[in-house]
């Protein structure tokens, strides 16, 4: 009943206008400061806007060198059932594999499948470009977030973030689902786990077996984020720093990456699932041991680098877009209709 009181009123699940409230005055100061609200936009400038809004998942992977992350293809708009599996079995992707959209945000239409007929339901004349990728080895999941310098070129890993899967552990008499509905953080899941699994749902584990239910690491589906800082070391932050010297024009943002252990990762042995850009958030600020003071001064401590690379790549001839495009793509992917706006952001600029 503690714990139950506990997670309710951590600030996790808060809605995010709370978690970003430091942030609005860093925001404003440097808009005002360099006279441009999409300042932003320019800090990682080999990704569409930054990073920050509907840039493509295959345009990032290009950029990074190909031992680095899982094989991936690409499945077209409104590919047919014969197309998806022909790409599919040219590819040589075994299965499981990931299924997941080329511009999408926290996870949304990530599934794992593990079969041909699941792939078939879940790109067969979709109106999105999706992607195939093998899986990465490793259980463990990991988010790095860094930051580089653009004049020198040094990459500072700021921060390791860790992901505990959403999972189960049997009792010998309850199912997935009546487990589920014992854990506050498992009862926000059913509704969805219901519609996409109710096989595994019905299923009753053994005793002191951990069951994972989510495959996917995302906050928004049941996954725990906690402080991992403990496994950030000098081999792994020259990993990153190699890493990143070999790619042209990001600057800041989080990769999430998969690895057999925490040695592994120690170690800097690690597989990338995705890159993220300027909108990357450090995972472990959701850590349910975290205050939310303490959850603000670490967003605080990410977030100031942004204003710095901004102007730093202006000088060096990089501008940001214009607010006015940047409203533009957002009510775009987001069906917003923003043409009184448009026209009163105009009027200011």
């Amino acid at each position: 009943m503690l714990r139950t009181l506990t997670d309710r009123l951590n600030h996790e699940y808060w809605p995010w206008q709370v978690i970003y409230l430091p942030v609005v005055p860093l925001y404003l100061y440097q808009a005002i400061r360099q006279r441009r609200a999409a300042f932003f936009t320019n800090v990682n400038p080999a990704i569409d806007m930054g990073g920050f809004f509907g840039e493509s998942k295959s345009a990032i992977y290009a950029l990074l060198p190909k031992e680095s992350f899982p094989q991936t293809c690409l499945i077209p708009v409104h590919s047919t059932e014969a197309d998806v599996i022909h790409t599919h079995r040219a590819s040589g992707i075994p299965f499981p594999l990931i299924v997941k959209p080329d511009v999408g945000e926290r996870g949304q239409g990530v599934v794992r499948v593990t079969d041909e007929n699941e792939l078939v339901r879940a790109l067969a004349g979709k109106p999105n470009t999706f992607l195939l990728q093998a899986m990465a080895p490793g259980d463990l999941e990991f988010g790095l977030m860094f930051t580089r310098d653009p004049a020198g070129g040094s990459t500072t890993l700021l921060s390791v973030a860790g992901k505990d899967f959403l999972s189960v552990t049997g009792d010998g008499r309850s199912t997935v689902l009546e487990l589920l509905r014992k854990q506050w953080r498992g009862r926000k899941q059913v509704e969805r786990l219901l519609e996409l699994d109710p096989v595994l749902l019905s299923t009753v584990p053994l005793p002191g077996v951990i069951e994972r239910v989510e495959p996917i690491g995302n906050h928004c589906r049941g996954t725990l984020f906690n402080d991992a800082n403990h496994l950030r070391t000098s081999v792994l932050c020259e990993v990153v720093d190699r890493l990143l010297a070999s790619t042209e024009g990001i600057y800041y943002g989080r990769m999430d990456v998969r690895c057999e252990s925490e040695a592994d990762l120690r170690e800097g042995r690690f597989t990338i699932i995705e890159m993220n850009g300027v909108s990357s958030e450090p995972g472990h600020i959701y850590d349910p041991r975290y205050s939310i003071f303490q959850c603000w001064r670490e967003l605080v401590r990410h977030v100031r680098h942004v204003g710095r690379i901004s102007e730093q790549l202006q000088h060096a001839g990089t501008e940001p877009v214009s607010f006015h495009d940047l409203l533009g793509r957002v009510g775009s992917h987001l069906g917003w209709r923003l043409g009184p706006l448009r026209r009163v952001v105009s009027w200011f600029a």
